[in-house]
């Protein structure tokens, strides 16, 4: 009988390449500004192939959101198993601060891409919908034994990834108006509308986005 792992293998890295190169050219270019012929010239491959795997661009992108959300953590190389080796929980949530940044930042131009466009595709919002149930779903299995006596906690759970949320956002637009800022006084010598006052200590933000997330769960 034929062997049809490798023939399986290649389709599985073909695919994979389509969506990986698909997210690529969202992030740069947005994704009501590429076809799908561009994305396949992005893999190496011909439209033909393309259409092969996916009957149109809006599959082929939600194909990709969902790769990306399911290997986010060999993507991003976060080690969740990490979180159990810190001394306290402040500390871990302070590390998941810090990659969840990391991540927003990588990705930045899909990120700034895809917010706008779950505000406008239903498929877009409902498969955010869909992979935001389910990691919830791998905190409440996964998560520490007192938090398990709390009231109301899968809620509770969503309250944190919203504040983890907002702490990213708000890391990256400062980030923006310190790099806006540094731009104005170097070519202008400081002759900016933005002054130092209209800018806020991240690092007080973090501990008071640690602070309301250990709060959710006492």
């Amino acid at each position: 009988m034929e062997n049809k792992e490798p023939i399986r293998k290649k389709a599985q890295e073909t695919r994979q390449r389509l969506m990986l190169s698909a997210m690529e050219v969202i992030a740069a270019r947005g994704y009501h500004n590429v076809t799908v012929d561009e994305i396949a010239k992005e893999a190496g491959l011909s439209t033909g192939i393309a259409y092969r795997y996916f009957k149109n661009k809006k599959e082929l992108l939600l194909a990709g959101l969902e790769y990306v959300f399911r290997n986010i953590r060999e993507i991003t190389g976060t080690q969740f198993e990490k979180l159990a080796e810190f001394p306290s929980m402040e500390e871990a949530l302070s590390y998941a601060l810090d990659r969840f940044y990391q991540l927003h930042t990588q990705y930045y131009g899909l990120h700034e891409e895809l917010e706008s466009l779950r505000h406008i595709d239903e498929d877009v919002k409902a498969l955010y919908q869909q992979m935001t149930a389910q990691a919830v779903e791998t905190l409440l299995q996964n998560c520490p034994e007192e938090w398990r006596r709390v009231e109301n906690l899968r809620e509770r759970i969503y309250a944190a990834i919203g504040i983890l949320e907002n702490y990213a956002h708000f890391q990256m637009e400062q980030a923006f108006l310190e790099n806006k800022v540094l731009q104005s006084e170097i070519s202008e010598k400081g002759a900016d509308s933005t002054s130092a006052a209209d800018r806020v200590d991240v690092g007080v933000m973090k501990s008071l986005a640690i602070r309301s997330v250990m709060a959710l769960f006492r």
